[in-house]
């Protein structure tokens, strides 16, 4: 079908241009990658003069796509430009910069695709330079003063030579020595400014290059008003905070952060100008920005200059991990300083990029099987960017100052000290609730893409996002850093709406090695929120959502999912998780005080997990094995306390399992060391030097296998008339066998340790009886446990479920069980070790999900150890 209007023969000669255009345009690409590759080799095989004008200028403009300049730059090559060639690189390091300031000072279109290049070498030999930074333990002295010398020693030099030059002799007439007074003084005056000019060192020139063009028009955002005078300010200037909401204040007052202190003068925190941040949201809204809020043609040169700025700040990777120190980089200092170039700009467009975007797109059928988008590219790098900028320095201020205009503002004796962070101090500034909502709702919108993307069986219109872990590590930012953050989600947002996409990560992750950190973040996450009682509260909220995985079902609420979660990962999860058992449990210790009604599937579970930590297997397994049983103890004494109307399934659960109660209080010392020996077989032999364990792991197989087969053998006498309670039955007995299963894992974990092994003395014994609180579980069975039975009797036996959970409600404990003891909730105190590991796990997301291209080579790497799977 040709166009109406036009014969044959032009069409003809149309397609035949067209096609002869795309050879041109493929030979084109051909040649010009053949002559970046021979720069490439001439740069590593011969000496280039920084004044051979030609070479260099050719080089800088051929045309290059930012794979071919990783492809052809391998790290054997860029390692051997440094290493052999130090002047090349040299030369290249500082031409390459000196373009990019140029192009900041005349961002002219027609120099746009030579700074690209200048960018994409930049981004890619950066990284083999901070190999030998100062972080790292093979610091290079040549490139320490590439990157930081200021060039002092040659003008001193000069200036030497110069005043060799101006002494005057005595037979110097007065004419040549008044000329030669003016030529000093021209001399002295070119120095100084030259002297001005080299003062700052290439490493502060390359990262505030970086930093302009974030935001230079027609580059990466629109034209801007330059200048706007203060008597009449555009639409465009004005920003947030021009007056306060009287509830946002409130809110403020009662997170304790006081007034609003008055500063008149300070470092400005406020967008300036607001038309030139990529998104609106947080600092800018729409209205105020004078445009709709976000634009994405200029999605790409975004994404190779954030890629050079993540390439400048990456020094901590070469640190060791030991010797790492978060206020040690100086490259990152020179990013988070209070004068950093658009510091305020930068943080607003990265977090409004990432909280408004959709994943879902236009809601269009199978849009997520289309091609590759750059927004998706650009959020995931601004999130790792701005989670990189945000681990470093020290913790920003929350406290509200602002200058007399009502503006926003840092003073400048806390600016000046060592270890500011601007963009710390910006996140943990956001205090009003529409900001608030707004990165809540960007949160609960991309992480519920995690579960949703993967239902079904049909493609859907949401396009799965990579990032969800770089999600965490900032959600983790906030609750860390903003006192009002976590307030504001408990008491005005649904919790619920992160709870579960956390749930579904940590479940889907318990078996995946890569994925270990992951549920160690979420953890935390988890670990934070129960500390407060709303969380507690909110978790009462019904749980509808059927999740695509092989959780088992049960109608319940938002607690239950957490508790069956947290039990799937003990009971099925990998060996690296066993230090998380503590924090599990007292996940669930906190939440226990408000859980008003228990499904009998996370009721199940619990009673299960208790006879699994009272197990000989895992009680004699170390010495401190016992404090995971007193937790549970303690969850099951605040649900009986607090809140035993609702909360029959327990209840009925703990009558069921008394036999495990009553074993471990009448636990003794000759009982213990019997039931360790039978535990781990007959090849158990004391050591004589003061009671190390030896073993055969064939004799603790058997055993195990034993205990598997006599709980598959045992039956229940109760029936059940629900579907729910049925199933939830039938998941009852496979837990045995997972219990009976994980207690063999646990074993060959503790076996593989090659420690010595626990072995109950007194002092055990009288710190086993301290710490147990026994005494309301076991009144609690002492009253219901004759109840049951003579219900049980009267029907012959045979007693319908349901009669005997209708019996528990109407039971009254009022004046039985001993006085309700206080609630102990358990927070997370951060320490130096966390913060280290938060670090490692940050960069090694960022070091996995920058490998297309790859930003990062992991051969000189030392913050963590990387391991090729290749290499297997």
């Amino acid at each position: 079908i040709f166009p109406i209007g036009l014969p044959y023969s032009s069409c003809q000669s149309c397609l035949k241009s067209c096609k002869q255009s795309k050879v041109q345009h493929k030979m084109g690409a051909s040649a010009s990658r053949e002559k970046f590759r021979e720069s490439v080799n001439a740069l590593i095989e011969v000496d280039v003069s920084p004044d051979d004008a030609e070479f260099w200028d050719e080089l800088w403009k051929i045309p290059s796509s930012s794979d071919e300049v990783f492809e052809l730059i391998t790290p054997e090559a860029a390692r051997q430009l440094r290493d052999e060639r130090f002047d090349n690189l040299a030369t290249l390091f500082t031409q390459a910069t000196a373009q990019l300031c140029q192009i900041v000072e005349t961002p002219y279109n027609i120099y746009f695709d030579q700074a690209l290049n200048c960018v994409r070498v930049l981004t890619r030999i950066l990284p083999f330079l901070l190999e030998r930074g100062d972080l790292s333990a093979d610091e290079d002295e040549l490139i320490e003063q590439l990157c930081w010398g200021t060039g002092s020693a040659a003008v001193e030099d000069e200036e030497e030579d110069d005043d060799a030059d101006g002494n005057t002799s005595d037979g110097d007439s007065s004419i040549e020595r008044e000329a030669k007074k003016k030529k000093k003084k021209k001399k002295s005056k070119k120095k100084k400014e030259r002297e001005e000019e080299e003062q700052e060192p290439l490493a502060l020139l390359v990262v505030h290059a970086a930093m302009h063009m974030m935001f230079l028009p027609q580059f990466t955002c629109d034209f801007y008003e330059e200048e706007v005078t203060d008597d009449k300010p555009s639409r465009k200037s004005k920003v947030k905070g021009d007056e306060e909401d009287p509830e946002d204040k409130d809110m403020r007052a009662e997170a304790g952060l006081g007034n609003t202190r008055i500063c008149p003068n300070g470092v400005s925190l406020l967008p300036r100008p607001t038309s030139i941040v990529w998104a609106a949201g947080c600092g800018v809204t729409p209205d105020t920005a004078g445009y709709e809020g976000s634009t994405r043609k200029y999605d790409k040169n975004r994404i190779e200059v954030l890629r050079l700025l993540l390439s400048t700040c990456c020094d901590p990777l070469f640190s060791a991990a030991d010797e790492y120190n978060p206020l040690s980089s100086r490259w990152l200092a020179i990013a988070v300083a209070a004068d950093s170039p658009n510091a305020s700009c930068l943080f607003y467009s990265l977090i409004n990029t990432v909280m408004s975007y959709d994943p879902s797109g236009m809601s269009i059928p199978y849009s997520a099987t289309l091609g590759p988008d750059n927004h998706i590219k650009l959020v995931e790098l601004s999130l790792q960017v701005l989670i990189c900028l945000l681990d470093c320095g020290l913790p920003g201020n929350p406290e509200a100052v602002v200058n007399d205009d009502n503006q926003a503002v840092v003073e400048f004796n806390e600016a000046s000290r060592g270890g500011f962070n601007v963009f710390r101090t910006l996140l943990a500034r956001i205090h009003t609730r529409r900001e608030l909502t707004f990165i809540y709702k960007g949160f609960a919108r991309l992480l519920k893409n995690v579960y949703e993307s993967k239902g079904g069986y049909l493609p859907t219109n949401s396009k799965p996002i990579e990032c969800y872990q770089e999600l965490m590590v900032l959600l983790w930012k906030l609750l860390e850093e903003n006192p009002l953050f976590m307030t504001h989600i408990l008491t005005q947002m649904d919790v619920n709406e992160i709870v579960v996409p956390i749930c579904f990560l940590m479940f889907q992750s318990r078996r995946d090695p890569s994925k270990i950190g992951l549920v160690h973040i979420c953890t935390f996450i988890l670990l934070k929120l129960s500390g407060e009682r709303s969380f507690g509260v909110n978790l009462n909220k019904p749980f509808t959502i059927r999740l695509p995985c092989d959780i088992p079902l049960f109608t319940g609420s938002h607690a239950d999912l957490v508790a069956i979660t947290l039990h799937k990962l003990i009971v099925n999860g990998a060996y690296k998780l066993v230090p998380l058992y503590s924090c599990f449990i007292t996940v669930i210790c906190n939440l226990s005080p408000y859980w008003r009604s228990m499904s009998l599937v996370a009721a199940v579970k619990l009673v299960n997990l208790f006879e699994l930590f009272s197990s000989p297997k895992f009680l004699y397994s170390s010495e401190h094995a016992h404090k995971h049983l007193a937790l549970l103890l303690e969850v099951f004494n605040n649900v009986v306390q607090y809140q035993y109307t609702g909360n029959q399934h327990l209840v009925y659960a703990l009558i069921r399992r008394k036999d495990s109660f009553g074993r471990l209080a009448a636990l003794t010392l000759q009982k213990a060391i019997a039931q360790c020996e039978k535990a781990y077989g007959s090849e158990i032999k004391f050591a004589k030097n003061g009671g190390s364990l030896t073993h055969d792991p064939d004799t603790v197989t058997k055993s195990s296998t034993k205990k598997s087969k006599g709980k598959k053998k045992k039956k229940k006498t109760e029936s059940m008339d629900s579907d729910d309670d049925s199933d939830s039955d039938n998941d009852s007995d496979k837990n045995g066998e997972e219990s009976s299963e994980e207690e063999e894992e646990e074993e060959t974990y503790q076996h593989n340790n090659d420690a010595s092994y626990f072995i109950p003395t007194e002092k055990w014994m009288a710190e086993l009886k301290a710490t147990l609180p026994m005494e309301t579980v076991t009144r609690l069975l002492q009253h219901l446990i004759p109840v049951v039975d003579e219900l049980c009797s009267q029907k012959n036996g045979v007693v319908d479920e349901v009669e005997i959970l209708e019996v528990l409600k109407d039971v009254t404990m009022v004046g039985l069980l001993p006085v309700p003891h206080a609630i102990v909730i358990r927070k997370y105190q951060p320490n130096q070790y966390t913060s280290l590991w938060f670090t490692a796990y940050m960069w090694g997301v960022i070091f996995l999900r920058s490998q297309a291209p790859p930003m990062f080579d992991g051969e000189s790497i030392q913050l963590f150890q990387v391991s090729n799977t290749g290499d297997r």
